[in-house]
């Protein structure tokens, strides 16, 4: 079985922690949100200023996560879902190594200038603790420095053996930086759009960052939770 990628680490880490802190379980925080739940207020769809995440199958990027070597992150296949085409990965910016068992299924695709992340994650043991499918926005290629979006989200999670609990989870997305420029080794990505990602639920903040290099994809990504800073750079990539 894999390890966790960064974004189910966080998931997971905030499940182990509110799961041993009291009788009864507490909802987890994740990284992602109900598709059919998604309260975008300001989801405007607008026009598109490039691919800032090139979405095919084959297409894969390589990453170091805090300068360890990941294996590569691949789009493996598709698949439709309300009419929408989903491109499903087999990890996301690589294999943590704060890894922890699980099994999940992580997905992205744009409508527009809208791009969207939705993973489903289920951990194993006993009991085995199920999250349904969830979904957030990472970014909108139209928006401008500093403007912004929110969602208000449900979250749904199962422990087995007890009824679902659901909770609130807040996001608020921003955009830091247009047309910028990221040097990573000896490689200059241009034309970079940089975002603030940030979720909140039940007091704990997660914050995310992701540079999106035009016609690349993600190049860095950084996630800072629970006094951990977690940085993943871009080392490869193939594009289709």
């Amino acid at each position: 079985m894999k390890k966790v990628n960064l974004l189910i680490v966080s998931l997971f880490i905030i499940t182990s922690s509110l799961f041993s802190c009291s009788s009864e379980f507490e909802p987890i925080d994740p990284a992602v949100q109900f598709p059919d739940d998604n309260n975008d207020e300001d989801n405007d769809n607008g026009i598109s200023t490039g691919n800032y995440w090139p979405m095919a199958v084959n297409n894969q990027w390589v990453f170091n996560e805090n300068g360890l070597p990941q294996e590569p992150m691949k789009i493996i296949s598709t698949q439709l879902i309300d009419d929408n085409t989903y491109y499903k990965y087999n990890n996301f910016v690589g294999t943590s190594t704060n890894g922890a068992p699980f099994s999940g299924t992580v997905m992205s695709r744009k409508m527009n200038g809208v791009y969207y992340y939705r993973a489903e994650v289920i951990i194993p043991g006993t009991p085995t603790i199920t999250v349904s499918p969830l979904e957030i926005i990472v970014l909108k290629d139209f928006l401008e420095v500093d403007e912004t979006w929110t969602q208000s989200l449900t979250q749904t999670t199962t422990v087995e053996g007890s009824a679902p609990v659901t909770t609130s989870v807040q996001i608020e997305g921003k955009i830091l930086e247009r047309e910028a420029s990221l040097t990573i080794g000896s490689v200059t990505y241009t034309d970079i759009i940089r975002v603030e990602l940030i979720q909140t639920t039940q007091g704990i903040i997660n914050k995310n960052y992701y540079w999106f290099a035009k016609d690349i994809g993600l190049v860095k990504y950084r996630n800072v939770l629970d006094g951990t800073n977690t940085i993943s750079e871009l080392q490869s990539y193939t594009l289709n």
